[in-house]
């Protein structure tokens, strides 16, 4: 059955943890499904490649922590109730994405879905 969903939550967090933390507080509040995707910043990636950096990349190689690993990313299709529950949760547990290498949380808009169960 095809059904109508309002918006595709992506939401990137680096800190496993954090990830662990919202995705419990979503299942909480009732909110089910999406897919999680192993990721890396491309800064973080540059600064892993063997291949000549940039003189702007060698100059942030710094700040750059190739040994934290791959955060996550979720994808889920929401209703506009669950997108503002999930960034409630979200704002909860990272105290707020206004810092640099916190998260990111977006949404696109969605025409229909297939394959989705739960009230979307």
């Amino acid at each position: 059955m095809r059904r109508q969903a309002t918006q595709l939550l992506i939401l990137i967090i680096p800190d496993n943890g954090k990830m662990e933390q919202i995705l419990v507080k979503m299942m909480e509040a009732g909110i089910r499904g999406g897919s999680l995707v192993d990721c890396e910043g491309a800064l973080q990636a540059v600064g892993q490649s063997k291949l000549r950096k940039p003189p702007v990349f060698s100059s942030l190689e710094q700040y750059l922590k190739p040994d934290t690993g791959k955060g996550k990313m979720l994808l889920a299709a929401m209703d506009t109730e669950q997108i503002e529950i999930t960034h409630r949760i979200v704002n909860e547990v990272t105290s707020g994405l206004q810092k640099a290498n916190t998260g990111v949380f977006l949404t696109l808009p969605l025409g229909f879905v297939d394959g989705v169960r739960g009230d979307v």
